[in-house]
């Protein structure tokens, strides 16, 4: 009951916090640009928020696992109610710059410590099923976030949308005190333990499986980027779709994620996890070829379609693998540096694309995804088969039809 209870908890500070700042970020260039940010005003910000989540999401993971993770996720989350009054409350751009700043830093505490805790509600048999309901909470709120963020605007403006965000680390903020436990005092030859642990970690190349796997999370990371940041152009510039057709096609692959995370997570409890990455990466990957070949709206939403399914096949396992590494190597300081490598790819991804734009044209964009996604499958490979847990391909075809013949 009590783990039920952390759970529970955990989903909705999760989703609290992604769809309040799901609601602000979607407007944030918006936001500033309208304060008259122009030039490099208004790409420090956003500059700040990233190299922040990259650079401390490593050691506040490690610091997580020393001091204790309720005291860590009131901090982080109370820096997060902090950021959100004060954009209430200023217009200042350098004031702004410097609230991004502490909002990454809050995003660098928070994610390695909310998988942490969930990671300790699940069995070794169950963990990719627990993990993938997990999920929910991000997917879900993050697609929820830009639509409603775009109602608060059209009823109240900015203030409309700060003041939801603060509401919603309010509550967060609530349930966190409430649902998660007290950690228990950490001595000292065990806080030297976690230092020293901290410092092996951030030597990946030492642990094959965990390299693996951090090269497959920012290929993926890149490749979500890039279409984020390029797929809208190839849209309405050479499909000429409208608006809502758009977003629909931006929309879709995220709602079948959304969807079908738990039953995914079902399935990489029974079949090989490793295989499970290997096939959703690789056949996303070959999509992402298809892209400047659509000739319509049914074609280009198709693949859509296509590349939420097979993302949401490798999402679960992928994340039962990390937490089977932070049980090796530290949960905390391994969440976070996953969480560093997979920022460290969202930003890669845009500035790749845009040399890329600028010299070969936008369909170099989305071949340079593909290749990028097949590199980091083969390097996932790679290491993999130098680690105890691979395992061939054939089983996941053959569970994946008994799962199937089972719900049906």
């Amino acid at each position: 009951m009590e783990t039920r209870t952390l759970f529970r908890g955990l989903f909705l500070i999760n989703f609290a916090i992604t769809l309040g700042f799901g609601i602000a970020d979607a407007f944030f260039s918006l936001y500033v640009f309208s304060l008259g940010a122009r030039g490099l005003l208004l790409g420090l910000p956003l500059v700040f928020y990233s190299l922040s989540k990259i650079i401390l999401s490593p050691f506040m993971g490690a610091w997580a696992d020393r001091i204790g993770r309720r005291r860590i996720a009131a901090v982080s989350i109370g820096l997060y109610l902090f950021v959100s009054v004060c954009y209430l409350f200023t217009a200042s751009l350098p004031l702004i710059t410097l609230l991004r700043l502490l909002q990454g830093i809050g995003c660098a505490m928070f994610r390695p410590v909310v998988v942490s805790l969930v990671s300790e509600c699940a069995s070794d048999k169950k963990r990719a099923t627990v993990m993938g309901t997990f999920d929910i909470s991000f997917y879900g709120a993050l697609s929820a976030g830009p639509i409603v963020g775009g109602m608060l605007k059209d009823q109240w403006g900015f203030r409309g949308i700060f003041v939801t965000l603060t509401f919603l680390c309010l509550l967060a903020l609530a349930v966190a005190l409430v649902c998660i436990p007290g950690h228990k005092n950490v001595s000292g030859q065990a806080k030297q333990y976690e230092t020293e642990r901290l410092r092996d970690l951030l030597n990946v190349t030492r642990h094959n499986s965990l390299r693996g796997l951090l090269a497959f999370i920012f290929g993926r990371a890149c490749g979500i980027s890039l279409l984020g940041a390029f797929l809208p152009i190839m849209l309405t510039s050479r499909l000429g779709l409208n608006g809502t057709r758009a977003g629909m096609v931006m929309a879709s692959s995220t709602l079948v994620m959304t969807l079908l995370l738990r039953p995914m997570g079902m399935l990489s409890d029974r079949a090989p996890r490793t295989s499970l990455v290997v096939a959703g990466g690789t056949v996303v990957s070959f999509l992402y070829f298809l892209i400047p070949v659509a000739a319509g709206f049914s074609q280009i939403m198709a693949l859509g379609l296509g590349i939420g399914l097979f993302s949401v096949l490798s999402q679960p396992a992928s994340t039962a693998l990390l937490v089977e590494e932070g049980s090796r190597h530290g949960m905390g300081v391994t969440v976070g540096t996953c969480n560093a490598v997979l920022n460290l790819g969202f930003v890669s991804g845009p500035l790749l694309g845009a040399g890329l734009q600028t010299t070969l044209g936008l369909t170099a964009v989305f071949y340079a995804a593909g290749v990028m996604g097949l590199g980091a499958v083969g390097l996932f490979m790679v290491n993999v088969r130098a680690w105890s847990g691979w395992r061939p391909m054939v089983p996941v075809w053959l569970e994946m039809r008994r799962f199937w013949m089972k719900a049906h």
